[in-house]
Formats: structure tokens, C-alpha cells, sequence
């Protein structure tokens, strides 16, 4: 089957680059056939969008390094402070003494005025509100991008193909098939992400057991102290860690235990693994529904000029793409858009 000719001359996905929106790069690698796309790419109005798109895009990212890393430094430094304080309920005064207890009394204590500050560093500079405003606004910019191409008006020069399958294969290459592959992987790496945090919680999990066996074994010692048979292999424990009694063993594992599961549930929270996970797996999933019912017609629809089609077309891809960001943005922003391109 003959490949469509606005396809042709948009060229090649490169799964790369694509997803780098760069209406000049775009419009001087287009060919002399798709002149009316690329005068359209060229006009001041896309020029501005790019502009909207790249300062909240930069931002967003900005927001979201610091907010990941000062959340994550908070996390840690509250759970060392916390295993530290466990350590001195252990029986293991002979080791954490005199010079080592200081300086474990004095790391506790950064630990906790590290994990004070961030916290109030994430309260009040708000960068997690500012990564997702910043990213709803960055994507609506995208949106409007794809929708200000798609219905302007230029006219066809001779040896020019029409604009409109010209615009709806540029919007299949640079956006469609880009928030495909954006979805998919992404779903993906947040559930791997999901079970790489698990590693806190299967640590916990091994802690708790580890109190266990140990509370065992010192009830173990404690029979045979009081002259219950009790075979010799099973008094594995030193005499400290036999004489300190279950009770404040199993305390220090637990409490030991209880801040490695509350590390990995809160990561989890922090870092929107699980939710992400699902709700990047249905739209993609969405996504695909939409080209495997909807995409041929509207290609279809592009190749015979019939505009309506094409726009309803991309209004559903849209809507599923932007359906999280809307709730970041005031209505007064998320209706701002810039005037359509007429070109007569």
C-alpha cells in the first residue's frame, strides 16, 4: 500500500527526539512540499507558545529535582535519627560508650534538625504545588501548540500539499505517538519504581523477624537460667544480650523495623509511584483505544479536508492527555489561548 504523501514528507518518528518540541528545527527540516506546514511552524503565534511551553517545562522540572531531593533528605535524615535511638535501647553497652555514644547523641541530632528543616522547607516553599502548576501549564501550552497548527489557514502554493493532512501528521508524530510512548513507558517505570521501594518495606519485614527470633532465644536462655531442659545449640545468644530480657530487644528491633516501613511507604507517597503507575496504564491504554477505533478515519478525514473530523479527533486524544493537569489550573489560564492562525 502507498504510504501517505503528508506522511512522507513529515518523515521518520524518532523516538528520541521527538518528544522535543522545536517549531524551527521542525519547520527547517520539513521539504519543500510541506510549505504550508512550515510557514504555519513559523509564524510568531507558535513562536509564542514554544516560549509559554518552555519556561513553565524548565520550571516544572526545576521544581520537581528540588522537591524529590529535599523530600528524600528529610525522609532519611528522620529515619537515621530514629534507628539511632534504637541502637540505644540494644545491649550493647560496651561498644556504644563514652566517645562513640556522643557522637551517635550528636549525629541523632543533625539527623533530626535535617529532617525539621527540609520539612519546613517543603511546607513553605511549596515545590511540589509549584512542580505540578508548573507542568499543567507547561502541558496546556503543548496542547494549544498541536490545536493552533491544526486549525490554521494557508494557503497551497503550487507543488505544496494541502495544510490540514500536513498539521494532523505533524500532530500523529510530535504528539500523538510521543504521549503513546510517554504513557507506556512511564506506567512502566513507576511500577518497577513501586517495587524498588519495596525494598524499605521487605527490610522492615526482616528486622521484625530478626525481633523475633531474638525475643525466642532469649526466653530460650531465660528457661534455661530458671532450670527448664533446654537443648545447649539453642543458647545462641551473648550473656549481655540473654540477661537484657526480650522485652527491650524486640522494642529496639521494632522500633528499628516500624521507621524502614514507614521510609518505604512514605517514598512511595512521595514520589506518586502507585498512583502514577495506574493512571499512566489506563490512558495509555486510552490512548490506544482512540487510534486503534478513531485514527484511520481521521487520517482519512485530513487527506479529504474535512477539518471537523480531524479536530474531534484530536480533542479526544487531548482530553485524555489533560485531564490531571486541568486540576492544577485556574479556569481564567486554562482558557487562555492565543488567537488562531488565518493566513489568507
Amino acid at each position: 500500500m502507498a504510504q501517505n504523501p503528508a506522511t512522507i514528507a513529515i518523515g521518520q518518528d524518532d523516538a528520541y527526539s521527538d518528544w522535543n518540541l522545536w517549531a524551527g528545527g521542525h519547520a527547517e527540516a520539513l521539504p519543500p512540499e510541506a510549505g504550508p506546514l512550515k510557514r504555519v511552524l513559523e509564524h510568531d503565534a507558535i513562536t509564542q507558545i514554544m516560549g509559554e511551553f518552555s519556561v513553565a517545562d524548565a520550571k516544572a522540572v526545576a521544581s520537581r529535582a528540588r522537591y524529590q531531593r529535599i523530600g528524600r533528605l528529610s525522609l532519611y535524615a528522620a529515619t537515621l535519627a530514629t534507628v539511632i535511638g534504637a541502637l540505644f535501647l540494644l545491649p550493647i553497652e560496651a561498644w556504644l560508650n563514652g566517645r562513640m555514644a556522643a557522637i551517635a547523641s550528636m549525629l541523632q541530632v543533625l539527623s533530626l534538625v535535617v529532617a525539621f528543616l527540609a520539612s519546613r522547607y517543603l511546607v513553605c516553599a511549596k515545590p511540589f504545588d509549584i512542580w505540578m502548576k508548573s507542568r499543567a501549564q507547561a502541558e496546556i501550552a503543548r496542547i494549544a501548540y498541536f490545536e493552533a497548527v491544526t486549525d490554521a489557514l494557508e494557503p497551497q502554493r503550487a507543488g505544496e500539499l494541502p495544510l490540514l493532512p500536513l498539521a494532523f501528521e505533524y500532530f500523529r508524530r510530535y504528539q500523538l505517538d510521543v504521549q503513546r510512548r510517554y504513557y507506556k513507558g512511564r506506567a512502566a517505570q513507576h511500577a518497577a519504581a513501586t517495587w524498588r521501594n519495596n525494598r524499605w518495606l521487605r527490610a522492615g519485614l526482616l528486622v521484625t523477624v530478626v525481633s523475633v527470633v531474638v525475643a525466642t532465644l532469649v526466653a530460650l536462655h531465660l528457661a534455661g537460667d530458671a532450670g527448664l531442659p533446654v537443648p545447649p545449640w539453642l543458647l545462641l545468644l551473648p550473656p549481655q544480650w540473654a540477661g537484657a530480657g526480650p522485652n527491650r530487644i524486640s522494642l529496639a528491633l521494632g522500633v528499628v523495623a516500624s521507621a524502614l516501613y514507614g521510609l518505604g511507604v512514605a517514598r512511595s507517597l512521595m514520589d506518586l509511584d502507585e498512583r502514577n503507575a495506574s493512571r499512566y496504564a489506563t490512558t495509555s491504554g486510552n490512548l490506544e483505544y482512540l487510534v486503534d477505533t478513531g485514527f484511520a478515519a481521521a487520517q482519512a478525514a485530513a487527506a479529504d479536508g474535512n477539518a471537523v473530523t480531524v479536530k474531534d479527533f484530536i480533542t479526544q486524544v487531548h482530553n485524555q492527555i489533560s485531564s490531571e493537569h486541568r486540576e492544577w489550573i485556574l479556569l481564567s489560564a486554562r482558557n487562555a489561548r492565543p488567537d488562531r492562525l488565518r493566513h489568507g
